[in-house]
């Protein structure tokens, strides 16, 4: 299954903040032009279900989601319900970094056309990381540092 990678530092704001901005997915569509909707549901158990709504390419992909946000271990995973991908799921993390905190998203997606993945996949990264690194720079306030991406390898391996 593919996976990629997406990884920045942030100035100035401290890991488990971060991490809860990042958490906080009813702000991904004013901070993205390709997030069109995200509803959020809260549950008993202290995870949420997120319903997403996003552009790609010239299309909308439609989703669920279960997200389980853990501040004390600095971690955000998320895992797919149902929805237009095949599977989604994966983790954020943060830790302590000089001056501020580091974010690292991995997850591993599947668009459930293997005859096309060949194609497709590396659309599908390259959209998932601008969409990311758009909310990140809203979220920051432009005070991130976006690391190299590991991400075609990753993809390739897959």
């Amino acid at each position: 299954m593919p996976s990629f990678r997406i990884a920045a530092v942030v100035e100035g704001v401290e890991a488990r903040e971060a991490l809860r901005r990042v958490a906080d997915y009813r702000r991904w569509p004013a901070a993205s032009a390709a997030v069109r909707s995200v509803e959020v549901e809260e549950a008993d158990d202290g995870s949420s279900t997120s319903t997403w709504e996003v552009t790609f390419r010239g299309g909308l992909m439609r989703w669920t989601e279960r997200d389980w946000l853990d501040l004390d271990g600095l971690t955000h995973r998320f895992a797919l319900l149902e929805g237009d991908p095949h599977d989604f799921e994966g983790a954020w993390t943060a830790e302590p970094h000089a001056g501020g905190c580091r974010l690292e998203l991995l997850a591993d997606f599947d668009l459930g056309m293997p005859s096309l993945r060949h194609v497709l996949d590396p659309i599908a990264i390259e959209a998932l990381e601008e969409a990311i690194e758009d909310v990140l720079h809203v979220l920051f306030e432009g005070r991130i540092r976006v690391e190299p991406t590991a991400s075609a390898p990753l993809a390739a391996e897959a």
